[in-house]
């Protein structure tokens, strides 16, 4: 019986959502075990206040661990917590230097190279003993967003019979998103036909398209683009719909419960899905020959030049497509 659990996580926002799946099993067959979660800086608010998780390991390579030294330092520090099991879901080497009796390794375990996360996870635990067959995500809100929400509804005149849509209309990688006139003439059809709402939660970068989509985008979208990742929870929470390119956000939306629409192109769907609303995914309607680029060994076409903002995959994904998708979801039609 296990009492002091480690669990290292990955470094990326939409990879530590989906490293989360273990908490719930692993909290049932330990409730008496302290788990820690060892998470990077950028995602502790992804992490913090999550059910299950006892204390949250913070590490910041660009901060106060920087530095070889300092990392040494860490570890060591981490050795003497005498964790009696630490899980590896990363490829993280810190476990070797910690001298704890038992770790689980996700990559050593993994049968399957293209399956998703969540399932190598979920047969990682499974191969140990660790029932999984209820397993659930179970993000919590603090009473910090359920404050925040109720300033920001009341700024923004959102009802509480309001029906409300999140998007996110700029991924980190632009040729992952959907050009800015689609997402305006989505939000009109949506307001003047069905009363709905729409919500922009993508942050705008300083660059010349972050500046162009904040200028061209329409007024008639609620911008909540300043949130933190806490309040952008506290957000997708009150949505009925969430849309969006692969993001952290579409993945966090669909461990949340939302409804979530995946709008997919340029990366491939075929491991790294929203996990609970795979059968959502949108996909551009002309058949692409260089479709998926990312991951993958082909030529990223559209990023030969600086002309292009979107992947012309998905420039083949039409409002009327993803319409179809939410009248079905939220039975418009």
């Amino acid at each position: 019986m296990f009492k002091n659990i480690l669990i290292i996580g990955h470094s990326n926002i939409g990879d530590v959502i989906y490293d989360l799946a273990v908490i719930t099993p692993l909290h049932k067959a330990y409730p008496k075990a302290q788990i820690s979660f060892f998470v990077s800086y950028r995602c502790q608010d992804i992490v913090s206040g999550y059910e299950g998780i006892n204390r949250i390991i913070i590490f910041d390579r660009h901060g106060k661990h920087k530095g070889f030294l300092n990392r040494l330092r860490f570890t060591a520090d981490l050795r003497k917590e005498k964790f009696d099991l630490v899980i590896v879901l990363s490829s993280s080497l810190n476990h070797i230097f910690m001298g704890v009796p038992n770790v689980w390794c996700a990559r050593r375990q993994a049968s399957k190279k293209y399956s998703h996360p969540v399932d190598k996870y979920i047969d990682l635990l499974h191969f140990h003993g660790v029932n999984t067959e209820d397993f659930s995500f179970r993000f919590n809100l603090t009473k910090a967003d359920d404050i925040f929400w109720e300033d920001f509804s009341k700024k923004k005149g959102i009802l509480s019979n309001d029906t409300l849509i999140g998007i996110l209309p700029l991924a980190a990688w632009s040729l992952k998103s959907w050009p800015i006139e689609r997402w305006n003439k989505l939000a009109e059809i949506l307001k003047n036909q069905y009363g709905i709402k729409v919500l922009n939660l993508a942050k705008m970068p300083n660059s010349d398209l972050g500046r162009r989509i904040a200028k061209e985008i329409s007024k008639e979208i609620i911008p909540a683009d300043k949130t933190s990742l806490s309040q952008a929870k506290a957000l997708l929470k009150r949505c009925q719909l969430f849309i969006g390119p692969d993001s952290s956000l579409l993945h966090l939306s669909s461990c949340m419960g939302v409804e979530t629409v995946g709008l997919y192109g340029a990366t491939s769907s075929e491991y790294f899905y929203p996990y609970f609303h795979r059968h959502n995914i949108v996909f551009p309607e002309k058949k692409l020959s260089c479709v998926p680029c990312y991951p993958g060994k082909k030529p990223v076409c559209c990023a030969n030049g600086t002309k292009r903002n979107f992947g012309a995959c998905m420039e083949e994904i039409s409002v009327e497509s993803v319409l179809d998708v939410i009248q079905e979801k939220l039975n418009l039609k």
